[in-house]
């Protein structure tokens, strides 16, 4: 009986300990994306929105051509994406299995320092490299590899690929090197004592195991850049136009029906993203303590 009381105590000890931060996370997290979602659905109003079930916003995300700049910023979130597990996969594997273990927290600290400036200050250092008067084109002219600035390197979707890399390749090193800790040693070295080359191991064991790891770096840059808008207005210039600028400007056209059917739509592709991180790559191993 002693015992059953001293369960039933715990249990709700339990359950007051954790109320306050699931209520925080429902009210402040879950609650405002299912109040876009319906709102979406809403009519406009000279200031607001009214209760009337439509379907008129997503009607002029098609028919108004605001898809195209959607697809546009999709695209290149894509390719960031891609590029970044490109070039931060085999960047994690030097830090995590090359280097030595005393010089492997500098490689990480590294990569942490510009979080320590201004995220806009950061972005806008790119303009100061890849300018027509920018460290780029100084260096060419001084080797003499070329006699004019070049004058693509800036203001273009090019400028924005860099910027959305230079600031988010962190987010798929950091997934990728606590994955490939979870491979040992030994596993690596049984596969090349059974005849494996590296780069055969590095295909059918490394990657396999690190699925985690690579999924979840694919997920933090994906939404990272699909959510910006700095790289876009510091180094896209007046001829690139991302999803995230055209939302600010319905929403100070007081066109919140279109700018909530816009979010629902790439909540919607998040939302995907992560069930099948979890389902095909077990992402969720990632976060499982260590042994």
């Amino acid at each position: 009986m002693k015992t059953k009381i001293g369960k039933s105590k715990g249990s709700s000890l339990s359950f007051l300990t954790l109320l306050p931060p699931v209520l925080f996370v429902i009210i402040l997290g879950v609650l405002p994306l299912i109040l876009i979602i319906i709102w979406s659905f809403f009519e406009p109003t000279e200031y607001w929105i009214k209760p009337h079930l439509t379907i008129a916003a997503y009607l002029k995300f098609i028919t108004l051509g605001r898809y195209i700049t959607f697809v546009k910023t999709l695209r290149v979130s894509i390719t960031v994406t891609f590029l970044a597990l490109i070039i931060g996969y085999p960047i994690a594997y030097f830090i995590r299995k090359v280097v030595r273990e005393k010089f492997r927290n500098i490689l990480l600290f590294i990569f942490i320092i510009p979080f320590f400036l201004s995220y806009i200050v950061r972005v806008f250092s790119l303009r100061l490299i890849l300018g027509r008067y920018g460290v780029i084109n100084n260096v060419l002219i001084w080797m003499g590899l070329i006699s004019v600035p070049i004058e693509g390197l800036l203001f273009n979707e090019f400028a924005v690929h860099i910027g959305l890399l230079s600031s988010y390749l962190p987010f798929m090193i950091f997934p990728i090197v606590l994955s490939i800790e979870r491979v040992g040693d030994s596993t690596i070295e049984a596969s090349q004592d059974l005849g494996a080359p590296f780069f055969q191991t590095l295909i059918r064991v490394i990657i396999p195991l690190t699925k985690p790891g690579i999924f979840a770096g694919c997920i933090f840059v994906f939404v990272s850049s699909l959510g910006t808008t700095v790289e876009w207005d510091l180094l896209g210039g007046v001829s690139e136009f991302s999803t995230q600028q055209m939302l600010e400007s319905l929403m100070m056209a007081l066109k919140f029906p279109s700018a909530f059917a816009i979010s629902t739509l790439i909540l919607a592709i998040t939302i995907c993203a992560l069930l099948l991180g979890f389902k095909y790559a077990k992402m969720g191993k990632l976060f499982e303590t260590l042994e």
